[in-house]
């Protein structure tokens, strides 16, 4: 009966990971194109607006842009991936406006028209800066890119699409902060000229920058420019209906460290966001977009190191503080509620190794974090005892009742034993049936 049950669960998981929204829809509200990559999803509304989501299960949940205008959403996928039910609502409002459903037009890998940040750029920092190629992907609000000579490039537009709100990038070992910046000049197909200021991370110096439009690209032209392989990247194939991977190709996704000399350089840790699956007596099957958990509390980092003299914990740059993510119970946050499915293997429902991090079942509930730090490593101490501490404290806050206390829960993870961009999971379970984790990615340049 047991081996009936694995191997149940096992098509049940592999039917939830077929889920795919890539393609072109007829909905309710015009035309709907979309690229699925791991957890994100992301396209065009029609020709006026984007898509901007993650999924969770069979249902993605995000933002869409209407002329300027932004609302919220999300879709639940149909079990045969051609058609989606969901509702909408504007962005600030507490009701639905309304039901919003779609229909498969083609599986199609779609040519989006409303990613207009998307093309070859020429670089420029000035006084006395520098000037390179910077090849860069528009992903709903978010810019991903890469400069010629291979360091990453990531930015986030303002809700107007016509603004870019902040972003980082390292030229040389030097990290910057893209400060807000603005457009220039644009035509109907892209942005042509976009132009602000930067400065050095941990400096009040900052200078001004243009960038200047030199050629459109696609995604497999991105992927190939960028130097991404095959191999790493997220893949198309008609037979699924989709992209078939979670890689989304900046970053190697595979440790390459061999020896004493690959330890040296900078590290960057980002916690992603929470997940988690918690009982509540408020969760409302049938609107998910309405219901929310209240959660607070505090996460962070800590690199340790072993030089030949002693365990030492390293200094993140400019002194960052340990401590990345800190809310007051006070002014909790809300865990937002996709779905009521929970992809959960049941046949390993005691076993630790699910809530203990590498793996993280689909849940119905997240919250987007995207807090960073950094650290640079020389000297004795870039050895194989390097190693990266995740902590987190997280309360769930009730009314009428005691707050659900999950306590304090750290881990840590031997930089020879991770893969750089590969997403983590610290998770801390009250019981087997309410857990919440934090997710986290290190990164080496």
């Amino acid at each position: 009966m047991k081996k009936i049950t694995t191997i149940i669960t096992f098509l049940f998981v592999i039917l939830v990971q077929a889920q795919n929204f890539t393609g072109t829809w007829n909905t309710s509200f015009g035309e709907v194109k979309l690229i699925h990559e791991g957890p994100i999803v992301y396209g065009d509304y029609s020709s006026i607006g984007i898509i901007d989501a993650i999924q969770s299960g069979y249902t993605i949940n995000g933002k869409f842009t209407n002329n300027g205008k932004v609302g919220e959403f999300y879709f639940k996928l149909a079990s045969d991936n051609k058609s989606f039910t969901g509702e909408w609502r504007w962005q600030g409002e507490t009701t639905n406006r309304g039901n919003w459903t779609g229909t498969l037009k083609s599986d199609a890998f779609p040519s989006l028209k409303m990613d207009k940040w998307s093309g070859q750029y020429e670089f420029k920092s000035y006084p006395n800066g520098f000037t390179k190629k910077l090849n860069l992907q528009q992903k709903g609000f978010n810019l991903e890119g890469k400069f010629e000579d291979g360091k990453s490039f990531t930015a986030k537009l303002d809700t107007d699409l016509k603004t870019v709100a902040y972003g980082s990038f390292y030229n040389g070992n030097t990290q910057y902060n893209l400060y807000k910046s603005y457009i220039k000049s644009e035509n109907s197909e892209n942005i042509t000229v976009w132009y602000g200021e930067i400065g050095k991370v941990n400096t009040a110096e900052k200078t001004k920058f243009s960038v200047k439009f030199l050629k459109p690209m696609t995604v497999a032209e991105f992927k190939s420019l960028t130097g991404v392989s095959a191999s790493l990247t997220t893949t198309y194939k008609t037979a699924t209906g989709g992209l078939t991977t979670t890689s989304q190709g900046l970053s190697n996704p595979t440790s390459s460290i061999k020896t004493e000399k690959d330890y040296k350089g900078r590290y960057r840790v980002t916690l992603t966001h929470l997940k988690a699956d918690i009982d509540t007596f408020f969760y409302d099957l049938d609107n998910p977009l309405t219901s929310n958990v209240d959660v607070f509390g505090t996460a962070g980092v800590r690199m340790y190191g072993k030089s030949t003299s002693s365990n030492v914990e390293i200094k993140a740059i400019g002194n960052k503080k340990p401590r990345l993510w800190d809310i007051s119970s006070s002014d909790p946050v809300k865990l937002k509620q996709n779905s009521a499915l929970n992809n959960e293997d049941s046949s390993n429902k005691n076993s630790e190794s699910i809530y203990e991090l590498i793996k993280v079942s689909d849940s119905n509930m997240y919250y987007n974090i995207d807090r960073i730090i950094e650290f640079d490593i020389k000297g004795d101490l870039a050895n194989e005892n390097l190693e990266v501490n995740v902590q987190m404290d997280v309360t769930q806050k009730l009314t009428g009742r005691p707050d659900y206390k999950f306590g304090w829960k750290q881990r840590s993870i031997k930089i020879k034993d991770i893969e750089f961009g590969k997403q983590y999971y610290l998770a801390n379970k009250k019981d087997k049936d309410n857990w919440i984790a934090i997710g986290f990615k290190i990164e080496k340049n």
